[in-house]
């Protein structure tokens, strides 16, 4: 029991650390991972094998768009005029400014100490 109990933490921990890149590059594969979450997976084998198959998708201007939505949520009643300004300019010109998006959203869960992104994939290596 104690064992299902740690395979359970640690699938729970992968999928904190990846889901926002999973949906960045695949909606339909991060939709399928909770249903598995929902089913109460343990399995971390599946989970990888779900995470690597969206990695291999190319994302589209739509799943970036709102991944970076999603992150943003974390700042928007925080974030100052002059950052939401400077998340909306940067977030009309997806993808060609993705680096820029990425480094301003890993500098504001930074400031605004969101620890939830600060151990999120995406916000902590290249897309």
């Amino acid at each position: 029991m104690a064992d299902q109990k740690e395979e359970k933490k640690a699938v729970e921990k992968r999928w904190r650390e990846e889901k926002y890149k999973v949906m960045y590059h695949s909606q339909l594969h991060y939709n399928e991972i909770r249903r598995l979450m929902k089913e109460q997976l343990t399995d971390i084998d599946i989970l990888n094998e779900q995470i690597r198959e969206a990695y291999r998708l190319k994302p589209t201007r739509g799943s970036m768009l709102n991944t970076y939505q999603h992150l943003w949520g974390y700042f928007k009643k925080k974030a100052t005029a002059e950052e939401k300004e400077a998340f909306l300019l940067l977030l009309e010109q997806v993808p060609e400014t993705n680096d820029l998006i990425n480094q301003l959203l890993y500098q504001l869960a930074h400031k605004y100490k969101v620890k939830y992104l600060q151990e999120s994939s995406i916000l902590s290596e290249k897309n």
